[in-house]
């Protein structure tokens, strides 16, 4: 499973079927995920009533700008991919230091244009969604960033093909506002073309499952 906002919901729902449930098996999509399921304890609702439930949904839509706002981190090519997640996570830890969402417009910025399509390129919806799944379970990845008790990178960055591979993972561990673990495996893209040439995103975050087991542990 991939976590809200760094996940794609069409590849989630491919990936999620009841037997897959039933066995606890851990679920991939792409980065923030519209909607994320691990740490659900009702599972008698599907991820594609979830899904639909949020995408129809009516959302005032809004223009937001960041021009000139310091609190918003940015990608750069001068960032290391060794420096992302512990980037994001400490936005998003500290959410409305120094504006109202400032970490949750940090992820945004960070995301690919996977998470973007998702979401019709409209921050506000993703704001919205994101804020959602946190308020309502503490171990989804944005009930567990915001508002857990704890976060640690468990291993060091695996970069995919040496030190010039475009694809770079790493695993986390989280303990939640309730006290229950999960871990985490981040993948991060390098852009290879513009616009941010050179720059590394999130393109998906995936979710063990209430054992910290992930459905292929093959990345490590």
């Amino acid at each position: 499973r991939i976590a809200q906002g760094f996940v794609a919901p069409v590849i989630l729902l491919a990936a999620t079927s009841p037997d897959s449930r039933a066995s606890g098996a851990s679920q991939y999509s792409p980065l923030y995920l519209k909607v994320e399921r691990y740490g659900y304890e009702n599972d008698e609702v599907s991820d594609e009533d979830l899904f639909e439930e949020l995408a129809n949904k009516n959302i005032p839509r809004e223009t937001e700008t960041f021009d000139g706002c310091d609190s918003v981190k940015e990608p750069s090519p001068s960032l290391k991919p060794e420096e992302i997640v512990p980037l994001i996570m400490r936005a998003l830890q500290n959410n409305n230091e120094p504006e109202k969402d400032a970490g949750l417009k940090t992820a945004w910025e960070f995301s690919t244009d996977t998470t973007k399509w998702v979401f019709k390129n409209n921050v506000t919806d993703f704001i919205e969604s994101c804020h959602e799944t946190a308020d309502l379970f503490p171990t989804s990845f944005y009930g567990v960033s915001m508002n857990g008790r704890s976060w640690e990178l468990e291993t060091e960055l695996n970069r995919v093909g040496g030190d010039n591979g475009w694809i770079a993972t790493q695993v986390m561990k989280t303990i939640s506002s309730d006290g229950r673990m999960r871990r985490w495996q981040w993948e991060m893209r390098k852009n290879k073309r513009p616009p941010c040439l050179g720059c590394w995103k999130v393109e998906s975050i995936a979710s063990s499952d209430r054992n910290g087991n992930f459905e292929d542990e093959d990345f490590a």
